[in-house]
């Protein structure tokens, strides 16, 4: 019996811990380099700010995301490194993403490439640890982002 109620206590504790961690908020990009490109997929590393309104730490794990521009499906994007957000503070990380593109989106890309500002959607789920438990959550936040901000050369990248 006492077994029991140890048990019921650890998921009982789980189940408070994991539904108690609230969204952390985007806040925005800046310092976008692109690694590589081509028709398929689109690798670079971005600084990635964004407020974690917890009173403890997250480590974001890798995670995949849907992406959107100005309400135009790119692709799957992939963190593909792990960090951690300090508590009730923004944190600003450099992390490399990975966007497998959707067909046919490179000439949009390009045409959205030349507009002053963009509206950037990410939804999906949010990979993280939370005092040491696993937790995911579902996340659709969309940033207005000016291109100009992102030092992006588009001649360069597109081999002008």
């Amino acid at each position: 019996m006492r077994g029991f109620k140890l048990i019921f206590a650890i998921f009982s504790l789980l189940f408070i811990v994991t539904s108690c961690v609230e969204n952390p908020e985007f806040k925005g990009i800046s310092n976008f380099k692109v690694d590589n490109i081509n028709r398929e997929k689109l690798s670079f590393n971005v600084d990635v700010s964004a407020y974690n309104p917890n009173g403890y730490k997250l480590k974001v794990r890798k995670s995949t995301f849907n992406l959107y521009l100005n309400d135009q499906y790119v692709g799957q994007a992939y963190l593909l490194k792990k960090y951690k957000m300090k508590r009730k503070t923004t944190t600003l990380e450099n992390v490399p993403v990975e966007v497998l593109l959707e067909p046919g989106i490179m000439m949009k890309l390009m045409k959205i490439a030349m507009g002053g500002t963009v509206k950037l959607r990410l939804e999906g789920t949010l990979k993280a640890s939370a005092l040491g438990i696993p937790v995911s959550k579902k996340i659709d936040q969309t940033k207005d982002l000016d291109l100009k901000d992102l030092n992006i050369n588009f001649r360069q990248l597109l081999g002008f």
